[in-house]
């Protein structure tokens, strides 16, 4: 895409300058920006689960009626799996599709994972372990809810959580901060095509490690959440104000001596209020 012609500060001296397409020109600018980011919505984080489903019903989607899939780290044990990918219509209580996945977490230790869909493939990947689904459902995800867990003697963190190469405005989750145990958001507006997820994640503990399910963490694939877009109200009010700008800025110019009004050209006055 061409860049626009950036108006020089020198454009200004000797010839008029139309203020006014510059204003139209950002308003346009402002607007493409809006739609090339796909409307992707960090939601605040909470440290409840029913806050956390609250959230997710007052946006059109309830669990486990709008879930699709679940990706998961546990501490496990001797006898059972630390990783996985879970599908309908079992998720959690059934075994993660492909071969279990075992890790022997290290107290402290970041390990690196990633979550894409492409096309109606989801795959999850840590460690030695990484899973694949393919169904229908996959491709209507448009949202998905993060939620690490921690015990009394251990932790569940994550960090450097990136969307398609690009940081989170919160790119971080730690279930220390949270009054019970677990901290969630939600990241919505991705039902625009394929992606691809990345972050980092650890547990820590004193003592023995806690077991089973006592810590880690989940990204719930959902599906059927309404995303909130810009009203075309605001969009309008931004054009007003930029336009106001612009004329205030010419009229400025002129009281200045910088533009010369022509014989027919009055010095604009700025609208005001109704």
């Amino acid at each position: 895409m061409r860049r626009p012609h950036a108006v020089a500060p020198s454009d200004l001296e000797g010839k008029p300058v139309n203020i006014l397409r510059a204003a139209a020109l950002a308003v346009a600018l402002t607007t493409t920006a809006g739609a090339a980011n796909a409307g992707l919505v960090q939601s605040q984080t909470f440290t409840t689960d029913a806050a956390f489903l609250a959230y997710l019903a007052n946006n059109g989607a309830t669990l486990p009626a709008n879930e699709v899939f679940v990706a998961q780290t546990r501490s496990g044990g001797p006898t059972t799996y630390e990783l996985g990918l879970h599908v309908q219509p079992n998720f959690t209580n059934a075994a993660p599709v492909g071969t279990a996945g075992n890790l022997n977490w290290g107290n402290g230790t970041w390990y690196g994972f990633t979550l894409s869909r492409s096309g109606n493939t989801v795959t999850f990947n840590i460690g030695s372990y990484n899973g694949s689904w393919t169904d229908t459902d996959v491709g209507d995800v448009d949202a998905l809810g993060f939620r690490v867990r921690s015990s009394g003697t251990g932790n569940t963190e994550i960090r450097n959580l990136t969307f398609n190469g690009s940081l989170l405005a919160d790119p971080a989750l730690n279930a220390a901060n949270g009054p019970n145990g677990v901290e969630l958001f939600v990241l919505s507006g991705i039902d625009t095509g394929d992606f691809t997820l990345t972050g980092q994640t650890r547990l820590t503990w004193t003592g023995n490690m806690p077991g089973g399910s006592s810590l880690g963490f989940q990204i719930k694939g959902v599906e059927g959440f309404i995303t909130a877009v810009p009203e075309p109200a605001t969009l309008g009010l931004l054009g007003a104000g930029l336009v106001g700008l612009g004329l205030a800025r010419r009229r400025k110019a002129f009281v200045q001596g910088i533009l010369k009004p022509s014989r027919k050209e009055p010095i604009p006055a700025i609208p005001t209020a109704a």
